[in-house]
Formats: C-alpha cells, sequence, structure tokens
C-alpha cells in the first residue's frame, strides 16, 4: 500500500468517528429532554382541572406551598372569571371566586402564594377586582377562625 492510501483511509476513519460521536450527541440529548418533558406532564397531571376538585384541594392542608402555586397557577390557566356583565355575581362566578376563598383559608398557603394568585386573577379579570378582594379576606378570616 502507499503512503497516499494510507492516509486516506485514516481520514475517512478520523471523519467516520466524529460523524458517530456527533450522532451520539444529537439522539443522547432528545432522550434527554423527552424524559423532561414526561417528567413536566407527569407534574402538571397531579392536579384535576374540574373546578369542585380544584376548590377541595385548595382547602386541603397535607399540599405543600409549592404544590399549592402549582395549584394556584393551573387555576389561573383553566378557569377565566370574564368579564362583568352586572353588579351581581352570576353562579360560575361566585365558585370560582370560592376557590380564592378556600385558597387563602389554606394554612399552609404562604402569603407570596395568595398575593400570587391575587395578582394574576386581577390581571386577567380586572372588573373583578374588589370581588378578589372580598373573597380573598374572606378565606383569610376563616383561616384565623381555624387557627384559633
Amino acid at each position: 500500500m502507499s503512503h497516499i492510501t494510507l492516509i486516506v483511509l485514516c481520514a475517512a476513519g478520523v471523519l467516520l468517528l466524529i460523524f458517530a460521536l456527533i450522532t451520539l450527541l444529537i439522539l443522547g440529548g432528545r432522550e434527554k429532554t423527552s424524559k423532561k418533558i414526561e417528567k413536566a406532564v407527569v407534574f402538571k397531571k397531579k392536579f384535576s382541572t374540574d373546578l369542585e376538585v380544584m376548590i377541595v384541594k385548595a382547602a386541603d392542608t397535607s399540599l405543600s406551598d409549592s404544590e399549592l402555586k402549582e395549584l394556584a397557577a393551573l387555576f389561573i390557566a383553566t378557569h377565566k372569571l370574564g368579564s362583568k356583565t352586572s353588579k351581581d355575581l352570576d353562579e360560575a362566578t361566585k365558585k370560582k371566586l370560592e376557590f380564592v376563598s378556600s385558597f387563602a383559608s389554606n394554612a399552609n398557603a404562604s402569603a407570596t402564594n395568595v398575593s400570587f394568585l391575587n395578582r394574576e386573577l386581577k390581571k386577567l379579570s380586572n372588573s373583578y377586582k374588589k370581588e378578589i378582594d372580598a373573597y380573598e379576606q374572606m378565606g383569610l378570616a376563616k383561616r384565623k377562625i381555624k387557627e384559633s
């Protein structure tokens, strides 16, 4: 064999090795990403989006503060208060505001998370500011009664 053939074979081997490493890195990265996505999906499926179930979960004192924050974020993402059409609240809106009261009454909900829920709901439903504050205050009053 001549020196040129040997050099060509070595170059081809090096290129093949580089190609194999790049392929391994690309495929390895996809598997890690899909595992992260699967964990996120499992994490999000922890709570039901049914309003009645969410109200019960918001009052559940076995949930940690971080789990309650997840629940609040899920509520904000799935349940909208809409816009105010009259001075009287309809039953659907009252039920949604009951979640705020239930959440605020939970002893494990930090002030930060209660404030987060209040602030985000006000951003989405500016016309219900007074009602959101009122239901939060009712929940905090229930919380004080429970703690006494």
